[in-house]
């Protein structure tokens, strides 16, 4: 009977682990997908939704629910009939998922990166759009889901016509203007950045912040650093 109730709670054990994976995991997010322009929120945009897991579609503002992966999310947006914007979200490592090996151990953690339920994205999905009211067949990129770092081939639609704004100057690589984000997000800065000047590898951004300041990032490839704020 001893050794039958030993039996009994290792089974139940492994049970709770599976359990428990299960549960701080989740293979799906709800994620918010918004388009905005530099001064307005834009209504009624068509986004496409991919990842490795595979594709969904929302129409701005609104909900989608994607298959949690490790790779990065990519998001493509038309309005009128012409695209407007693109823009890719890297999947992180859930904080919780640490949590899983105290109360899941190995088998918890390993279930959950099977199935990607261990990764993430960002619950809100703001996507920076060229968009003024008016039907334009403007070049942007779509950012690649290469390695971070790397530096791929841009993802060209229609002549191009920049603007001013980085998403649409077919001088700056995917990977530039994704590190040149993400500078000018941490500084608080408009994430709707534009080129100073572009040569090579080489790209000068600048970005309004609070304030009225303004912000130039200095970019090697994909290397990226704040270099002056002024009024």
């Amino acid at each position: 009977m001893h050794q039958l109730s030993k039996k009994a709670a290792v089974l139940g054990l492994t049970c709770g682990l599976s359990a428990c994976a299960s549960i701080v995991g989740g293979t799906h997010q709800h994620l918010s997908v918004e388009t905005r322009s530099t001064n307005q929120d834009i209504v009624g945009a068509d986004c496409t939704v991919t990842n490795e897991r595979g594709e969904q579609h929302v129409t701005t503002p609104g909900i989608v629910t994607v298959h949690r992966g490790s790779g990065p999310l990519d998001v493509r947006c038309v309005k009128d009939g012409a695209p407007i914007g693109g823009q890719s979200f890297a999947s992180t490592v859930r904080p919780m998922e640490w949590g899983n090996i105290l109360f899941g151990g190995l088998i918890g953690l390993v279930v959950d990166f099977s199935d990607d339920a261990a990764h993430h994205y960002p619950d809100v999905l703001k996507v920076m759009t060229t968009y003024s009211g008016q039907q334009t067949s403007n070049t942007y990129y779509v950012p690649s889901a290469a390695a971070p770092g790397a530096v791929s081939a841009p993802v060209l639609m229609g002549p191009s016509q920049s603007d001013g704004l980085a998403s649409l100057d077919n001088r700056i690589s995917p990977a530039t203007f994704n590190a040149a984000q993400n500078v000018a997000a941490r500084q608080q800065c408009d994430r709707a950045i534009h080129v100073v000047m572009a040569d090579g590898q080489r790209a000068l951004f600048e970005s309004t912040c609070p304030a009225s300041t303004t912000l130039q990032i200095e970019c090697k490839a994909a290397e990226c650093v704040p270099v002056h704020t002024a009024t």
